[in-house]
C-alpha cells in the first residue's frame, strides 16, 4: 500500500468515526425529548389516580401511643395511607382493611410498605378502637391546623369536591406522592398497581 493509499484510508476512518460520533451526540439530545413525547404518563396503564409529576410530601409530626413521630422517618418505605378529620366514615374504615389487606397480598415485599392512618379531631376511643380492629396499620394522630395544611397537598387537580373524598394514597421511599384512589376501588386492580409499582421502583 502506497502512502497515499495509507493517508486516505487513515482519512476514510477519521470521516467513519466522526459520523459515528455526530450520531451519537444527537442520540444523547434527541433520545430524552423523544422519550417524553412517547411516554405519557396520563395514558400508564394504571387503575389510580396518578400525580403529574408527583408531588414532594411535606413532613408531619404525628402522635402515635409511643409518642411523637415525623412523616419523614417512613421514607425509604412505601406508604400506603388513608387520613379522617373529625370522623371516620364507613368508606374511611373500608379504607384502612383495604390497605391492611394490599399490604398482605404482596407476601414477600410486605416489608416494604408501611399502612398508615393519620387522623385530626377524631374521638379518642374511636381512634383506639380503630387502631386495635385494624392493626398492624399504624394509628397517628395530628394537631388540627398542621393536619389541614398538610393534607392540602393530596388533592386531585380539577376533581370536583366529591371525588376528593374518602381516597387513599401511595407516597414512594423519596417522599412523594405517587396515586390515589376513590372510595370503593376494586382492590383487583389496585394490586396490580402496586406490584407494577415495587417492581419498577429500584429504592423502598
Amino acid at each position: 500500500m502506497t502512502d497515499q493509499d495509507q493517508l486516505a484510508a487513515e482519512s476514510g476512518k477519521t470521516k467513519f468515526w466522526n459520523r459515528v460520533q455526530m450520531i451519537l451526540i444527537l442520540v444523547v439530545f434527541v433520545a430524552p425529548v423523544a422519550g417524553a413525547f412517547l411516554y405519557q404518563p396520563t395514558k400508564f396503564n394504571n387503575y389510580g389516580d396518578l400525580y403529574v409529576p408527583a408531588r414532594q410530601v411535606a413532613n408531619l409530626e404525628m402522635r402515635s401511643s409511643d409518642g411523637l413521630v415525623e412523616l419523614d422517618s417512613m421514607r425509604r418505605q412505601w406508604v400506603m395511607l388513608v387520613t379522617a378529620k373529625d370522623e371516620c366514615s364507613k368508606a374511611c374504615e373500608e379504607n384502612i382493611l383495604k390497605i391492611r389487606q394490599l399490604r398482605f397480598m404482596q407476601n414477600n415485599n410486605m416489608s416494604r410498605i408501611r399502612t398508615v392512618f393519620v387522623h385530626s379531631d377524631l374521638d379518642r376511643e374511636i381512634a383506639e378502637d380503630l387502631a386495635a380492629k385494624y392493626s398492624p396499620v399504624e394509628s397517628f394522630s395530628a394537631e388540627s391546623s398542621a393536619f389541614d395544611n398538610w393534607t392540602q397537598i393530596l388533592k386531585l387537580e380539577g376533581a370536583p369536591k366529591e371525588a376528593q373524598k374518602d381516597r387513599f394514597y401511595i407516597i414512594d421511599p423519596a417522599g412523594n406522592l405517587m396515586m390515589s384512589y376513590p372510595a370503593g376501588a376494586d382492590p383487583n386492580y389496585i394490586k396490580k398497581d402496586i406490584k407494577r409499582l415495587l417492581k419498577t421502583s429500584q429504592i423502598g
